[in-house]
């Protein structure tokens, strides 16, 4: 089985993408994890600063990271563990894009990786109503006690890409996303290929909708699915903009859920809520009795869809 791979991770110390404060790589090699690394690290010194929203989700404050190397000084050993591996995330939009910023505001070049997204495969290969890291866990029968941990997200990301192996019957990373019709993405030094260079739904200002793009990629997250938005998104991005990002994909917005709407996304919902078990808001719980009674619906965190229309 020539399933070799690495998974990486990163929590955040705030709402800048480019603030990484832990990271969590995991190589597998012939489709068995052989080795792992962790790191707490300082955020780039443009960015070192800790939201209290972002240490309630991983527990991570200013003072576990104040004798850590930056940023900087980690990505080498990053890179040495990722070796010439593919590397896969769960919502690798948003793992790829901390690597980016982060790297922008070291005034550091990109490295080169290739990498795909074990969320994007999962959706390819399972039937789920949320398809965040702890419900494809569950689903796939791995185990997950420390969610927002970058180790045990990686670890788990890891797991859930050779599970999804073993279910399509794939014999490799490459075979596993084409039979997903997933793409590989690509970043290098000034080259960011497989999702767009720049996030433009947020330049836009207009009160019209846009016009839906049916010429977007036919493989994006958002290609003709239906979608409703409530509460208030994360990072300052306005419901216009987000409708806007969404129309630029291909993706139609409804004002409130229907039964053909694929996605609710759950602006200002903290992520823990997403993991099963969890208390959630009452829409939350309407969009999976929705999904109980027969509809497709996928509850979506403020933060995920963000990371996906940037990615």
């Amino acid at each position: 089985m020539a399933i070799n791979f690495a998974t990486v991770d990163f929590e955040t110390a705030n709402h800048q993408r480019g603030s990484p404060c832990s990271v969590g790589v995991v190589v597998v090699e012939d489709g068995k994890i052989v080795r792992n690394y962790s790191q707490l690290m300082r955020p780039p010194e443009a960015a070192d600063s800790f939201d209290s929203f972002n240490i309630r989700i991983h527990g991570i404050r200013p003072q576990d990271v104040e004798n850590s190397p930056r940023f900087a000084e980690t990505l080498p050993n990053i890179l040495e563990r990722i070796g010439s591996l593919p590397v896969l995330a769960h919502n690798a939009a948003f793992d790829i894009g901390v690597i980016r910023n982060a790297c922008d505001l070291s005034e550091i070049a990109w490295p080169q990786i290739q990498y795909g997204c074990t969320w994007m495969l999962a959706k390819r290969v399972l039937d789920l109503g949320s398809y965040s890291l702890p419900y494809c866990a569950m689903e796939l029968g791995i185990s997950l006690p420390n969610h927002h941990d970058a180790l045990a997200d990686a670890l788990a990301a890891a797991e859930v890409a050779i599970a999804l192996a073993g279910r399509t019957q794939t014999e490799s990373i490459d075979d596993l996303l084409s039979h997903c019709n997933v793409k590989w993405g690509r970043l290098e030094a000034g080259l960011w290929s497989g999702s767009r260079a720049t996030p433009q739904f947020r330049n836009y200002v207009h009160n019209e909708p846009p016009t839906i793009n049916y010429d977007a990629d036919q493989d994006g997250a958002f290609f003709q699915k239906h979608v409703s938005i409530t509460g208030i998104l994360p990072e300052g991005v306005t419901r216009n903009q987000a409708i806007y990002g969404l129309a630029m994909q291909g993706g139609v917005h409804h004002d409130t859920p229907r039964i053909d709407t694929d996605i609710l996304v759950v602006g200002d919902i903290d992520p823990r809520k997403l993991a099963p078990g969890a208390a959630m808001s009452s829409k939350s719980k309407k969009a999976l009795a929705m999904r109980n009674k027969g509809s497709k619906i996928e509850l979506m965190s403020g933060v995920d869809f963000l990371a996906l229309l940037d990615g």
